[in-house]
């Protein structure tokens, strides 16, 4: 416009638009240069789905993209009829015992609540027979769990360790309940760094119970903000102690040519 005004004194008439692009800067949500990572966790839900149990482990700095990289894989693996919870440790509620396993199992229970009548008898049927007359102690900390299984009788009290140890128990073979081949269930815990003492007891409790099958836990967690006393290092090497394999996946910075496929996608 400048030009045409300074050498023909007047603005020709042009069409508006005929360059643009786009009218908002977005970023594709496509995943770069994580597909070797991605091929991974899908590889060990596969061994899942035929009855075993696995600890994966997702460690790197904070922001390297831990947690874009476990959602990939949340709709392959609901495709093949598995449960996908998550549940996320939160250093501000460090006092909150067992808050992620809380959070992430109120969602299944979200996710049953869905289903049909005639299947949410079924869930009744397996979780009571499962739990027995203490099903109230996952109702207290699961609420919506009444809707499905309805009014159960009070347990009896117990205090300090021996509460806690009941506690462990049941909520493991509640756990049980929904790990079957024909439906796996994958739990993701994130920012492990972060996890209360109670949390950690339960996570080794399940992953060295030989009962277990078909279940993946993935745990992730910053490797910069723990060390080898830290309280999760101590739980991992237990866990290990106990012959349970885990397996862990190291996100480096994306590549070079990662960063110039997003940018060259982004900018069209």
């Amino acid at each position: 416009c400048l030009h045409q005004l300074a050498n023909l004194g007047k603005i020709q008439e042009f069409e508006l638009g005929q360059e643009d692009r786009c009218d908002r800067f977005i970023i594709a949500e496509k995943l770069y240069g994580r597909e070797v990572e991605i091929r991974v966790l899908l590889d060990s839900f596969d061994r899942v789905t035929r009855g075993n149990s696995e600890l994966m482990l997702v460690t790197g700095f904070s922001g390297i993209g831990k947690t874009a990289l476990i959602n990939e894989v949340y709709k392959p693996i609901t495709q093949q009829k598995g449960y996908f919870i998550k549940g996320k440790l939160d250093q501000f509620n460090r006092n909150v015992p067992f808050h992620a396993f809380v959070q992430a199992f109120s969602s299944l229970v979200e996710q049953l609540l869905a289903e049909s009548d005639e299947q949410l008898q079924q869930w009744k049927t397996k979780i009571l027979a499962a739990l027995g007359n203490n099903a109230q102690i996952i109702i207290d900390v699961i609420p919506g769990l009444e809707i499905i299984l309805g009014k159960q009788p009070v347990v009896s009290k117990l205090s300090g360790s021996a509460s806690q140890n009941r506690f462990n128990l049941v909520f493991s073979k509640f756990i049980r309940v929904f790990t079957q081949q024909k439906h796996p269930l994958v739990f993701f815990l994130d920012d492990l760094q972060w996890a209360d003492s109670a949390s950690l007891s339960l996570l080794k409790l399940i992953m060295t119970e030989s009962t277990n099958a078909s279940l993946m836990i993935i745990g992730a967690y910053r490797d910069n903000e723990v060390f080898p006393a830290h309280p999760l290092m101590l739980c991992l090497a237990e866990i290990e102690q106990r012959q349970v394999s885990i397996k862990t996946i190291t996100l480096e910075p994306l590549a070079e040519p990662d960063i110039n496929c997003l940018i060259a996608n982004t900018l069209s």
